[in-house]
Protein backbone atom coordinates (compact mmCIF):
# COMPACT_ATOMS: atom_id res chain seq x y z
CA UNK A 1 0.00 0.00 0.00
CA UNK A 2 1.19 3.42 -0.87
CA UNK A 3 1.46 6.11 1.70
CA UNK A 4 -0.48 8.35 -0.33
CA UNK A 5 -3.04 5.01 -0.16
CA UNK A 6 -2.51 4.52 3.57
CA UNK A 7 -2.80 8.13 4.34
CA UNK A 8 -6.29 8.04 2.22
CA UNK A 9 -7.69 5.08 4.56
CA UNK A 10 -6.46 6.55 7.86
CA UNK A 11 -8.53 9.82 7.48
CA UNK A 12 -11.70 7.49 7.02
CA UNK A 13 -12.15 7.83 10.42
CA UNK A 14 -12.23 11.67 10.19
CA UNK A 15 -15.06 11.49 8.35
CA UNK A 16 -18.02 12.75 10.02
CA UNK A 17 -20.73 10.78 10.90
CA UNK A 18 -24.13 11.23 8.99
CA UNK A 19 -27.28 11.37 11.06
CA UNK A 20 -29.55 8.47 10.77
CA UNK A 21 -32.53 10.64 9.08
CA UNK A 22 -30.59 12.03 6.24
CA UNK A 23 -29.88 10.90 2.79
CA UNK A 24 -26.18 9.39 1.80
CA UNK A 25 -24.84 10.91 -1.68
CA UNK A 26 -22.90 7.69 -2.65
CA UNK A 27 -21.80 9.22 -5.97
CA UNK A 28 -24.68 9.42 -8.50
CA UNK A 29 -27.14 7.16 -6.34
CA UNK A 30 -28.86 8.52 -2.48
CA UNK A 31 -29.23 5.67 0.17
CA UNK A 32 -31.90 6.69 2.31
CA UNK A 33 -33.25 5.63 5.91
CA UNK A 34 -35.08 2.71 5.63
CA UNK A 35 -37.94 4.64 7.69
CA UNK A 36 -40.19 1.92 9.66
CA UNK A 37 -39.31 -1.09 11.35
CA UNK A 38 -39.74 -4.29 9.52
CA UNK A 39 -41.19 -7.65 11.62
CA UNK A 40 -41.74 -11.33 10.15
CA UNK A 41 -44.34 -13.36 11.46
CA UNK A 42 -44.75 -16.80 11.27
CA UNK A 43 -46.59 -19.03 13.40
CA UNK A 44 -50.16 -20.09 14.86
CA UNK A 45 -51.26 -17.27 16.29
CA UNK A 46 -49.03 -18.43 19.88
CA UNK A 47 -46.15 -20.36 19.16
CA UNK A 48 -43.56 -19.99 16.38
CA UNK A 49 -43.45 -22.44 13.52
CA UNK A 50 -40.12 -23.31 13.86
CA UNK A 51 -38.76 -24.80 10.46
CA UNK A 52 -35.32 -24.63 11.76
CA UNK A 53 -33.90 -22.85 14.52
CA UNK A 54 -32.27 -19.81 12.52
CA UNK A 55 -35.15 -17.16 12.96
CA UNK A 56 -36.85 -18.69 15.95
CA UNK A 57 -33.83 -17.22 18.25
CA UNK A 58 -32.87 -14.23 19.65
CA UNK A 59 -30.18 -11.77 18.69
CA UNK A 60 -27.27 -11.08 20.93
CA UNK A 61 -29.02 -7.80 21.68
CA UNK A 62 -32.14 -9.61 22.16
CA UNK A 63 -34.46 -8.03 18.64
CA UNK A 64 -36.12 -11.17 18.25
CA UNK A 65 -36.68 -12.42 14.46
CA UNK A 66 -39.74 -13.95 14.08
CA UNK A 67 -43.10 -13.38 15.98
CA UNK A 68 -45.77 -16.01 16.53
CA UNK A 69 -48.55 -13.24 15.48
CA UNK A 70 -49.28 -9.89 14.65
CA UNK A 71 -51.33 -9.29 17.43
CA UNK A 72 -47.68 -9.92 19.02
CA UNK A 73 -46.10 -7.72 17.16
CA UNK A 74 -48.80 -4.86 17.17
CA UNK A 75 -47.21 -3.25 20.92
CA UNK A 76 -43.91 -2.35 19.01
CA UNK A 77 -45.10 -0.83 16.04
CA UNK A 78 -45.43 3.30 16.28
CA UNK A 79 -47.69 5.29 14.42
CA UNK A 80 -46.90 6.99 11.01
CA UNK A 81 -42.81 5.57 11.02
CA UNK A 82 -43.70 3.63 8.56
CA UNK A 83 -43.29 -0.20 9.78
CA UNK A 84 -44.23 -3.68 7.86
CA UNK A 85 -45.08 -6.83 9.40
CA UNK A 86 -44.28 -9.57 6.63
CA UNK A 87 -46.76 -12.54 7.19
CA UNK A 88 -44.78 -15.30 5.79
CA UNK A 89 -47.01 -18.84 4.24
CA UNK A 90 -48.88 -20.86 5.88
CA UNK A 91 -49.41 -18.33 9.30
CA UNK A 92 -52.76 -18.85 10.77
CA UNK A 93 -54.29 -16.98 13.45
CA UNK A 94 -57.89 -16.24 15.02
CA UNK A 95 -59.68 -12.93 14.86
CA UNK A 96 -61.44 -14.28 18.71
CA UNK A 97 -62.43 -10.40 19.99
CA UNK A 98 -63.85 -7.34 19.62
CA UNK A 99 -61.47 -4.86 17.84
CA UNK A 100 -58.85 -7.85 18.25
CA UNK A 101 -55.78 -5.61 16.62
CA UNK A 102 -54.42 -2.23 18.12
CA UNK A 103 -53.53 -1.27 14.77
CA UNK A 104 -51.06 2.26 14.51
CA UNK A 105 -51.43 4.68 11.11
CA UNK A 106 -49.57 4.04 8.44
CA UNK A 107 -48.97 0.43 9.19
CA UNK A 108 -48.87 -2.28 5.89
CA UNK A 109 -49.16 -6.08 6.82
CA UNK A 110 -47.74 -7.63 3.74
CA UNK A 111 -48.96 -11.57 3.48
CA UNK A 112 -46.44 -14.07 1.74
CA UNK A 113 -47.30 -17.01 -0.53
CA UNK A 114 -49.95 -18.04 -3.19
CA UNK A 115 -53.83 -19.37 -2.64
CA UNK A 116 -53.91 -21.18 -0.04
CA UNK A 117 -50.60 -21.01 1.48
CA UNK A 118 -51.12 -17.36 2.48
CA UNK A 119 -51.43 -16.07 5.80
CA UNK A 120 -55.25 -17.18 7.19
CA UNK A 121 -56.76 -15.04 9.89
CA UNK A 122 -60.19 -16.76 11.13
CA UNK A 123 -63.24 -15.03 12.95
CA UNK A 124 -63.96 -17.40 15.55
CA UNK A 125 -66.71 -16.00 17.39
CA UNK A 126 -70.00 -13.88 16.61
CA UNK A 127 -68.45 -10.76 17.68
CA UNK A 128 -65.32 -11.07 16.46
CA UNK A 129 -64.01 -7.53 14.77
CA UNK A 130 -60.94 -6.20 12.67
CA UNK A 131 -61.34 -2.06 13.10
CA UNK A 132 -59.47 -0.21 10.67
CA UNK A 133 -59.61 2.57 12.56
CA UNK A 134 -56.71 4.76 11.65
CA UNK A 135 -55.14 6.59 9.24
CA UNK A 136 -52.82 4.77 6.31
CA UNK A 137 -53.29 1.10 6.96
CA UNK A 138 -52.65 -1.48 3.91
CA UNK A 139 -53.38 -4.48 4.41
CA UNK A 140 -51.78 -6.95 1.16
CA UNK A 141 -52.19 -10.79 -0.62
CA UNK A 142 -53.84 -11.77 3.19
CA UNK A 143 -57.19 -14.87 3.66
CA UNK A 144 -59.99 -13.81 5.88
CA UNK A 145 -62.31 -16.23 6.84
CA UNK A 146 -64.72 -13.83 8.18
CA UNK A 147 -67.33 -16.55 7.99
CA UNK A 148 -65.35 -18.60 10.70
CA UNK A 149 -63.45 -21.66 10.50
CA UNK A 150 -65.11 -24.65 8.33
CA UNK A 151 -67.21 -26.99 10.32
CA UNK A 152 -70.16 -27.67 12.25
CA UNK A 153 -70.77 -25.02 14.07
CA UNK A 154 -73.54 -22.80 13.57
CA UNK A 155 -71.77 -19.28 13.61
CA UNK A 156 -72.97 -15.86 12.39
CA UNK A 157 -69.97 -13.29 12.60
CA UNK A 158 -72.67 -9.79 13.06
CA UNK A 159 -69.80 -7.58 11.55
CA UNK A 160 -66.50 -8.72 10.73
CA UNK A 161 -64.65 -5.46 8.99
CA UNK A 162 -65.46 -1.99 10.12
CA UNK A 163 -62.96 0.38 7.92
CA UNK A 164 -62.73 4.12 9.65
CA UNK A 165 -59.29 4.87 8.68
CA UNK A 166 -58.61 7.65 6.09
CA UNK A 167 -56.84 5.92 3.28
CA UNK A 168 -56.76 2.72 4.10
CA UNK A 169 -56.08 0.17 1.63
CA UNK A 170 -56.85 -3.89 0.92
CA UNK A 171 -55.20 -5.08 -2.25
CA UNK A 172 -54.87 -9.00 -3.31
CA UNK A 173 -56.67 -10.45 -0.56
CA UNK A 174 -59.20 -13.10 -0.46
CA UNK A 175 -62.36 -12.55 2.07
CA UNK A 176 -64.72 -15.67 2.66
CA UNK A 177 -68.04 -13.96 3.65
CA UNK A 178 -70.19 -16.88 3.79
CA UNK A 179 -70.12 -21.08 3.97
CA UNK A 180 -73.66 -22.11 4.49
CA UNK A 181 -76.73 -21.46 5.62
CA UNK A 182 -75.70 -21.38 9.74
CA UNK A 183 -72.13 -20.32 9.04
CA UNK A 184 -72.25 -16.62 7.43
CA UNK A 185 -71.48 -12.72 8.09
CA UNK A 186 -74.19 -10.48 8.62
CA UNK A 187 -72.88 -7.18 7.42
CA UNK A 188 -69.58 -8.04 5.95
CA UNK A 189 -67.43 -4.73 5.78
CA UNK A 190 -69.06 -0.92 7.15
CA UNK A 191 -66.36 1.91 4.86
CA UNK A 192 -66.98 5.22 6.72
CA UNK A 193 -63.74 6.84 5.80
CA UNK A 194 -62.42 9.09 2.51
CA UNK A 195 -59.89 7.57 -0.09
CA UNK A 196 -60.86 3.58 1.11
CA UNK A 197 -59.77 1.06 -1.81
CA UNK A 198 -59.98 -2.04 -3.03
CA UNK A 199 -58.09 -3.34 -5.06
CA UNK A 200 -57.61 -7.02 -7.03
CA UNK A 201 -59.53 -8.91 -4.11
CA UNK A 202 -61.51 -11.97 -4.12
CA UNK A 203 -65.25 -11.57 -1.83
CA UNK A 204 -66.57 -14.77 -1.94
CA UNK A 205 -69.45 -17.00 -0.52
CA UNK A 206 -69.29 -20.75 -0.93
CA UNK A 207 -72.92 -21.37 -1.18
CA UNK A 208 -76.44 -20.15 -2.28
CA UNK A 209 -77.40 -20.63 1.23
CA UNK A 210 -74.80 -18.32 2.85
CA UNK A 211 -76.46 -15.00 2.75
CA UNK A 212 -75.25 -11.90 4.29
CA UNK A 213 -77.20 -9.00 4.58
CA UNK A 214 -74.94 -6.55 3.00
CA UNK A 215 -71.45 -6.71 1.28
CA UNK A 216 -69.79 -3.52 2.06
CA UNK A 217 -71.85 -0.30 3.08
CA UNK A 218 -70.81 3.43 2.25
CA UNK A 219 -71.13 5.69 4.81
CA UNK A 220 -69.48 9.05 4.02
CA UNK A 221 -66.77 7.01 1.97
CA UNK A 222 -65.75 10.06 -0.23
CA UNK A 223 -63.23 8.56 -2.95
CA UNK A 224 -63.53 5.26 -2.46
CA UNK A 225 -62.43 3.00 -5.30
CA UNK A 226 -63.09 -0.17 -5.95
CA UNK A 227 -61.15 -1.59 -8.74
CA UNK A 228 -60.72 -5.05 -10.33
CA UNK A 229 -62.03 -7.27 -7.75
CA UNK A 230 -64.10 -10.56 -8.01
CA UNK A 231 -67.14 -10.64 -6.53
CA UNK A 232 -69.67 -13.92 -6.35
CA UNK A 233 -71.57 -14.38 -2.88
CA UNK A 234 -75.82 -14.68 -2.26
CA UNK A 235 -76.78 -11.43 -0.80
CA UNK A 236 -80.26 -11.95 1.43
CA UNK A 237 -82.47 -9.88 -1.02
CA UNK A 238 -83.28 -9.96 -4.82
CA UNK A 239 -81.83 -6.27 -4.99
CA UNK A 240 -79.35 -6.34 -2.71
CA UNK A 241 -76.29 -5.26 -4.15
CA UNK A 242 -72.63 -6.44 -3.04
CA UNK A 243 -72.03 -2.53 -2.35
CA UNK A 244 -74.42 0.32 -1.01
CA UNK A 245 -74.77 3.13 -0.03
CA UNK A 246 -76.42 4.81 3.23
CA UNK A 247 -78.12 7.93 4.22
CA UNK A 248 -75.19 9.88 4.42
CA UNK A 249 -73.47 11.01 1.66
CA UNK A 250 -70.62 9.49 -0.24
CA UNK A 251 -68.98 11.33 -3.29
CA UNK A 252 -66.54 10.63 -6.24
CA UNK A 253 -66.68 6.88 -5.63
CA UNK A 254 -64.73 4.85 -8.34
CA UNK A 255 -66.37 1.38 -9.35
CA UNK A 256 -64.10 0.00 -12.17
CA UNK A 257 -63.46 -3.56 -14.18
CA UNK A 258 -65.03 -5.47 -11.03
CA UNK A 259 -66.79 -8.72 -12.01
CA UNK A 260 -70.11 -9.37 -9.68
CA UNK A 261 -72.24 -12.74 -9.32
CA UNK A 262 -75.54 -12.33 -7.41
CA UNK A 263 -75.94 -15.78 -6.37
CA UNK A 264 -79.83 -15.37 -4.92
CA UNK A 265 -81.42 -17.89 -6.99
CA UNK A 266 -83.69 -14.75 -7.96
CA UNK A 267 -81.31 -11.89 -7.66
CA UNK A 268 -81.77 -8.76 -9.87
CA UNK A 269 -78.75 -6.24 -8.73
CA UNK A 270 -75.35 -6.07 -7.98
CA UNK A 271 -74.81 -2.72 -6.51
CA UNK A 272 -78.01 -1.45 -4.88
CA UNK A 273 -77.93 2.68 -4.34
CA UNK A 274 -81.63 2.80 -2.77
CA UNK A 275 -80.93 4.97 0.02
CA UNK A 276 -81.49 8.66 0.16
CA UNK A 277 -78.02 10.15 0.05
CA UNK A 278 -76.10 12.67 -2.33
CA UNK A 279 -73.87 9.49 -3.52
CA UNK A 280 -71.87 10.28 -6.74
CA UNK A 281 -69.35 8.65 -8.90
CA UNK A 282 -68.91 6.55 -12.03
CA UNK A 283 -69.35 3.05 -12.21
CA UNK A 284 -68.02 1.30 -15.54
CA UNK A 285 -66.57 -1.12 -17.37
CA UNK A 286 -68.42 -4.17 -14.84
CA UNK A 287 -69.61 -7.47 -15.93
CA UNK A 288 -72.93 -8.44 -13.56
CA UNK A 289 -74.31 -11.85 -13.12
CA UNK A 290 -77.72 -12.17 -11.58
CA UNK A 291 -79.75 -15.42 -11.89
CA UNK A 292 -83.37 -13.44 -12.16
CA UNK A 293 -85.37 -11.91 -14.84
CA UNK A 294 -86.11 -9.05 -13.31
CA UNK A 295 -82.87 -7.02 -13.94
CA UNK A 296 -81.38 -3.59 -12.91
CA UNK A 297 -77.70 -4.50 -11.92
CA UNK A 298 -77.36 -1.34 -10.49
CA UNK A 299 -80.23 0.47 -8.56
CA UNK A 300 -79.80 3.94 -8.18
CA UNK A 301 -83.32 5.05 -7.32
CA UNK A 302 -81.97 6.71 -4.22
CA UNK A 303 -82.87 10.27 -4.06
CA UNK A 304 -80.08 12.83 -4.71
CA UNK A 305 -78.07 9.72 -6.08
CA UNK A 306 -76.06 10.71 -9.14
CA UNK A 307 -73.76 8.08 -10.79
CA UNK A 308 -72.49 7.99 -14.08
CA UNK A 309 -71.99 4.37 -15.95
CA UNK A 310 -70.08 3.37 -18.70
CA UNK A 311 -69.57 0.23 -20.15
CA UNK A 312 -71.28 -1.80 -17.60
CA UNK A 313 -72.84 -5.52 -18.83
CA UNK A 314 -74.85 -7.94 -17.55
CA UNK A 315 -75.65 -11.84 -18.29
CA UNK A 316 -78.94 -13.77 -16.42
CA UNK A 317 -78.33 -17.19 -18.28
CA UNK A 318 -75.97 -19.69 -17.55
CA UNK A 319 -73.10 -19.34 -20.39
CA UNK A 320 -74.79 -16.25 -21.54
CA UNK A 321 -72.67 -13.52 -23.50
CA UNK A 322 -73.43 -10.29 -21.19
CA UNK A 323 -75.34 -7.60 -22.77
CA UNK A 324 -74.76 -3.83 -22.38
CA UNK A 325 -76.63 -2.31 -19.60
CA UNK A 326 -78.83 0.56 -20.85
CA UNK A 327 -81.38 2.12 -18.44
CA UNK A 328 -82.97 -0.28 -15.69
CA UNK A 329 -82.52 -3.67 -18.10
CA UNK A 330 -80.43 -4.87 -20.95
CA UNK A 331 -79.83 -4.56 -24.38
CA UNK A 332 -78.19 -6.22 -27.11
Amino acid sequence: MSIQTASAYSGLSQVPRVPLNSAIDLGGVYATPAGGRVFHVRGDGSSILAYDDQYGQNTADMNQKLWPSVASVLPYCVASRGDRIFVHPNHTENIASADAWALVAGLQIIGLGQGATRPTFTWTVAGSTLLADVAGLSFQNIRCLCAGPAGTTALTVAAPLTVSGEGTVFSDCYFEIGIDADQLCTDFCNVTAANVGFYNNVIRGLAQAATPTSAITLTGADYFKFIGNHCKAAMSAAAKGFIANSTTASADIVIHDNSFHQWKSDSSACISFAANSVTTGVISNNRFRVMGNSIQPVVYSGTGVDVQLFENYCDDTANGNGALVVGAGTSA
